[in-house]
């Protein structure tokens, strides 16, 4: 649909999610900023980068809470040692740490994918330097994640022993949670007592089932053949947990989300699962900023009709069209269904995905083609 000429929307509120495996939202916000004022130079422009507990939930929001960034070598997925980043707000001792960091896709090749034995024992090194740096609220975001560990690499970083029928610790990665016979928490590191974890997450799955972690089991590289072994150490795991806890994973909601990490540092850890996008949209005054825009610029990597279901961009909508707010949306790709968006107040949707372009070239490439595409919208609404 174009935007007819003289409707000139002054007031433009930029706030997209990230792109995965491409750039994060301070990124795309940045580079659709750069068209629109190519375009016209009247805009007024608004960033409001956006996260959901994935990647970029540090930068944006270490940003809005004027914080600073800690760099350190942790242990990464497949345990080489890579630099990670988190934030921290000192004045409210707060750190805000991403799973993604230490333990997400982007640190593993397409080719070299295997959740049987990838590890998330990074964000326990990342939750440990917090909490030594005196933190006592730790907000992880646990969303873009490469892994299936139940959090048992991140957990035993923190004292835990994950223990085979044998009193031996198990492997830290969901092959080892096939042994796993109990767990022994009476070392957990003391100055955890005082410190609160709060799980970011917008992923609302269970940890089995039809609707459990497995879902997402191929995205992080599993082959068909290695189905049957995860489910059955996510299965193992659970009787575990209700064993000596008495509770059922599957009645905690998200306790599948990021391969059961949030799950399992709920019962563990006494930790807390949040909504991602409702711990950012308060930060960050969102839906202020709605109200006040004349025109709403959103988006992420990949906009389909499952976007329907609980993801920043949908929600993005959703508080524009309770204020009647036009909404363009912007993505590497967009599917067919996504016209349903169409219903919701959206009044275009753009992709950088063409047929002449390849998805390896549009990710390479994905600072100009944004800043080119926000280019050319932004002529048709000059």
């Amino acid at each position: 649909m174009i935007i007819l000429k003289g409707n000139l929307p002054v007031k433009i509120l930029v706030a997209p999610n990230s792109f995965k495996e491409s750039l994060n939202s301070l990124e795309v916000a940045r580079h659709i900023r750069i068209g629109l004022k190519k375009a016209s130079k009247k805009f007024q422009i608004t960033e409001v980068p956006l996260a959901d507990g994935g990647t970029g939930t540090v930068y944006v929001l270490a940003k809005a809470l004027k914080g600073k960034f800690v760099r350190l070598k942790v242990s990464g997925p497949l345990n080489k040692k890579v630099f990670a980043t988190y934030g921290i707000i000192p004045k409210q001792k707060i750190a805000i740490i991403e799973l993604a960091e230490a333990a997400g896709l982007k640190l593993v090749p397409e080719k070299r994918r295997n959740p049987l034995l990838t590890t998330t024992k990074g964000v326990g090194e990342l939750i440990l330097d917090a909490v030594n740096k005196n933190c006592k609220k730790i907000i992880l975001g646990i969303g873009d994640s490469t892994t299936i560990d139940l959090g048992v690499g991140a957990i035993s970083v923190l004292g835990v022993r994950f223990l085979d029928n044998t009193d031996n610790e198990i492997e830290l990665n969901c092959r080892g949670l096939l042994e796993l016979k109990k767990i022994d928490a009476s070392k957990i590191y003391k100055k955890l007592k005082n410190t609160k974890i709060i799980i970011a997450s917008d992923v609302k799955n269970i940890l089995t089932g039809k609707k459990g972690a497995l879902i997402y089991a191929k995205q992080k590289g599993a082959k068909r053949t290695m189905i049957p072994v995860i489910h059955k150490a996510l299965r193992n795991f659970k009787e575990v947990i209700l064993k000596q806890y008495g509770i059922n994973l599957d009645t905690i909601l998200g306790s599948g989300a990021a391969g059961g990490i949030g799950g399992a540092m709920k019962v563990i850890l006494n930790a807390e699962i949040k909504s991602g996008f409702e711990i950012i949209k308060a930060i960050v005054a969102l839906e202020k900023k709605i109200e006040q825009s004349d025109l709403i610029i959103t988006g992420e990597g990949k906009i389909d009709k499952q976007n329907l279901y609980g993801k920043t961009t949908k929600k993005v909508v959703d508080i524009a069209y309770k204020y009647k707010k036009p909404v363009i949306l912007i993505a590497g790709s967009i599917t067919k269904d996504a016209e349903i968006f169409y219903k919701y107040g959206v009044i275009g949707q753009y992709s950088i995905l063409t047929s002449s372009i390849s998805i390896k070239n549009a990710i390479k490439n994905a600072p100009k083609l944004l800043e080119d595409l926000a280019y050319s919208i932004g002529k048709r609404i000059c």
